[in-house]
């Protein structure tokens, strides 16, 4: 009787413990994309999706030399605004990033903070010198912060070209790649969500 009651208990706390991603608009982004991304992903992550009012860029994060945003100060500010453990904080923002051995990065999640965040600067066409696309700046919005959120679950990256989980290193990847994990990833996500 005891281990049944202690096992009612338990089952009712998980409902409470259950993950939520909250995602972050940072600085002056466009929150029709935010908004869009925060519909989209919470049904395949089996997860509630809030919005959070949005936080200036960390003045902090700001490497002048550079005119770039040091990433990992960007997810220590994101880090504070999580209430529980579970929750799973996404930044996006329109400033280029980087980290110390890379140049330039579309994004950065850390497992341990359970935060992540997504550049829309090298996403955009702008990037490359060429006109404006809007239409495909959503796209590769949504998989790469699936990409990055996926992270957040426990996932690796995969080797399925197809698979949003892939690993992009060039736009083209990213623009190549589908919008949904293989059954691989699927399978291993049901297994952290």
């Amino acid at each position: 009787m005891v281990a049944r009651t202690v096992s009612l208990l338990l089952n009712r706390n998980m409902g409470i413990l259950k993950p939520k991603i909250v995602v972050v608009p940072l600085g002056d982004v466009d929150f029709m994309l935010v908004n869009r991304l925060a519909t989209d992903i919470g049904p395949v992550f089996n997860c509630s999706v809030d919005i959070l009012k949005g936080m200036k860029m960390p003045v902090e994060a700001q490497n002048v030399i550079r005119d770039q945003y040091y990433a990992i100060v960007i997810l220590s500010k994101l880090e504070r605004v999580k209430a529980n453990s579970r929750e799973k904080v996404i930044g996006v923002c329109e400033e280029d990033l980087y980290l110390p051995d890379e140049n330039s990065i579309l994004g950065y999640a850390d497992i341990l903070s359970g935060t992540a965040v997504v550049s829309l600067f090298q996403l955009r066409h702008e990037f490359y010198g060429l006109p404006e696309d809007e239409a495909k700046v959503y796209p590769r919005l949504y998989k790469e912060a699936m990409h990055q959120t996926a992270h957040l679950f426990n996932l690796s990256e995969c080797r399925n070209p197809k698979c949003v989980n892939y690993y992009s290193q060039l736009m083209l990847d990213i623009d190549n790649k589908g919008g949904k994990f293989c059954d691989i990833c699927r399978r291993q996500l049901t297994g952290h969500i």
